[in-house]
């Protein structure tokens, strides 16, 4: 029977030491799921602002996207553009290359039949005064 009632007394003494070191723990247990739930909330509250905020910070940043895309559109059509031009400046200068050629070389033909008309008119020139 002596060893029932230590048994008794050990079982009583653990069950008041295990309460003593339990209930703090619960109590720190509670503190701590309260504060999470404060801080749970507090940021349901901040988080919510700052979700509508970043929408709407989408919603601009795709209007700058879809506005420089039709800029990039009007800017490649610009460059088209200028490459048509270029082509067209080309062509004027190989016509204007060419226009110059048949000028340098109307220079020589008309040297050449102005000489050939001198020695025409002197030829006959001569066989009317010979003649």
């Amino acid at each position: 029977m002596l060893l029932l009632q230590i048994t008794s007394a050990v079982t009583a003494v653990t069950l008041v030491v295990l309460a003593m070191f339990i209930i703090p723990v619960l109590s720190e247990l509670r503190k701590t799921a309260e504060s999470l739930r404060n801080a749970a909330d507090m940021l349901q509250k901040e988080v919510k602002p700052l979700i509508e905020e970043m929408r709407e910070t989408v919603a601009d940043v795709q209007v700058v996207t879809s506005t420089a895309a039709a800029k990039a559109e009007g800017l490649t059509m610009l460059l088209d553009e200028l490459g048509h031009a270029g082509h067209n400046i080309r062509m004027i200068n190989k016509v204007i290359g060419i226009a110059s050629d048949i000028a340098g070389n109307s220079s020589v033909w008309m040297t050449g039949a102005k000489v050939a008309g001198k020695y025409i008119a002197d030829r006959i020139m001569r066989l009317k005064f010979r003649g």
